[in-house]
């Protein structure tokens, strides 16, 4: 249930029943926001953020996932500078990688006019990076306790790349205090480096969302792991559809109308690390704005990159088609390649990209 808190309507705006009567300029989110009534000058403020929920796995939850092995490579991506071409970044293999990619991506994004944007992360646990999916035991507060740190660690980086030291506020959303959403906002020296995190944002929200955008202007809101899969499922098709059978979907659980209202402001994603097990394989799909999704699997070595499987331009990859392009490659399931049973997987022996089983069908 949408919860109208003291603290975040106090850096919000007026509510929409004041506005015929209200006049509100925005030069920040907070102390910078001036309310004018009659002949009172009210001083109001702005609170937003958002925070993603889990980033689903293309994978069935009962396939067999490899044992987890610490990485000695480090992809770590450099701060960018205007006098080097940007190329695409390499497949974050551990929290600080990641952490620096999107940020990354979020600037190129918002140098771009891209002031709504979407992100979905993979989650750190036991010190690897692993995907918020039913093996966390503690359900999505155990996911929250993972993703907060994160936020806060993006919101900061984006500040300083701006040459700013921003100051972060929370606020829960979550009546119940079990739901695992909240908003984060930095407050930036300047105004107009102010930006807005959701933590885990779901259909609950949809309305502080769209109060937190009208009042955010051109200024950053992020939605950090949003409480929806990314791909549909058979409450998603009704919610699609018109009438009582898109009401009855809706009702049930269908994204539709949450997404759509998302769309409608303008949201879209700019950073997307998943993984998923595929015949055996660790397989990370990875999209950074403004470049498109690229297929990564883990190498066999700790002390090497991820090894590139192809790309697939706009469209999500298909899980079926990564499958096709290990067989291609007569890759074997990583239980049988630890021991010796199998090529390895390492870099150099990818010879059929998912490119060449696409342009195959």
């Amino acid at each position: 249930a949408l919860v109208d808190c003291k603290f975040a309507w106090s850096r919000i705006a007026a509510p929409r029943t004041l506005q015929s009567s209200v006049h509100i300029s925005h030069s920040s989110f907070f102390q910078r926001t001036t309310v004018q009534l009659a002949s009172a000058t009210v001083s109001m403020h702005m609170y937003a953020a958002a925070l993603l929920a889990s980033a689903a796995a293309l994978a069935p939850s009962t396939r067999l996932t490899p044992t987890r092995r610490s990485r000695i490579y480090t992809a770590v991506a450099e701060p960018e500078t205007t006098e080097k071409a940007v190329e695409p970044p390499k497949c974050p293999l551990n929290a600080e990688a990641q952490l620096l990619a999107a940020r990354d991506a979020v600037l190129r994004a918002s140098k771009d006019g891209v002031t709504r944007q979407q992100l979905r992360t993979l989650l750190r646990r036991d010190g690897e990076l692993v995907p918020p999916d039913e093996t966390w035991t503690g359900g999505i507060m155990q996911l929250y306790g993972a993703c907060r740190p994160l936020a806060r660690d993006l919101l900061r980086k984006i500040g300083e790349a701006r040459d700013d030291k921003p100051s972060l506020r929370e606020q829960r959303l979550d009546v119940s205090g079990v739901d695992g959403e909240s908003l984060l906002v930095a407050e930036g020296e300047s105004a107009r480096n102010d930006a807005s995190l959701f933590i885990q944002p779901s259909s609950e929200v949809q309305k502080t969302i769209e109060n937190v955008c009208a009042a955010a202007g051109p200024r950053l809101v992020l939605t950090l792991n949003p409480q929806f899969r990314d791909v549909d499922d058979t409450l998603d098709f009704l919610a699609k559809k018109t009438g009582l059978l898109g009401s009855i979907g809706g009702f049930l659980g269908g994204k539709a109308a949450f997404t759509n209202s998302m769309d409608s402001l303008g949201f879209e994603e700019t950073f997307s690390l998943q993984e998923f097990v595929v015949t055996g394989t660790q397989v990370r799909i990875f999209k950074a704005y403004p470049f498109g999704w690229r297929i990564f699997a883990l190498s066999d070595r700790d002390d090497e990159p991820a090894i590139s499987l192809g790309s697939s331009g706009a469209d999500r990859p298909d899980y079926n088609v990564i499958a096709e392009v290990l067989e291609a490659n007569k890759i074997s399931p990583k239980i049988f390649r630890d021991v010796g049973r199998g090529k390895a997987l390492v870099q150099g022996v990818i010879d059929v990209t998912y490119e060449d089983i696409v342009a195959g069908r």
